[in-house]
């Protein structure tokens, strides 16, 4: 990030005020890899995950996707597994870079 600010010329107070998250292209191409990586069904889970702005607990998911629950379970332990989701008690949530990713496609 420091050498994505020397280049631009700007100063990083300058690029922090409104929180946006930068996805430098070396970065998303990690990115797709690890969502090319990804079933049908756990894209689905992640992109449900994007689409919230606060933590959802299992019922939500269940609710908003439109997916078994034994399917959904199945999908939240694969990607917690290979830490593309957060977990807080009950609550699941996507990490930042990655739903700012995700809301990009």
């Amino acid at each position: 990030m420091a050498n994505l600010i020397q280049e631009l010329g700007i100063g990083a107070t300058e690029l922090l005020i409104d929180d946006t998250i930068f996805l430098p292209e070396d970065l998303k191409d990690v990115l797709q890899q690890q969502f090319d990586r990804t079933s049908e069904l756990e894209k689905q889970v992640m992109s449900l995950l994007a689409t919230e702005n606060q933590p959802v607990n299992f019922a939500k998911l269940v609710q908003n996707g439109h997916i078994s629950s034994s399917d959904l379970l199945n999908a939240l332990q694969s990607l917690s597994r290979r830490c593309l989701i957060e977990q807080q008690e009950s609550l699941y949530t996507l990490p930042p870079v990655l739903k700012q990713y995700i809301k990009g496609l």
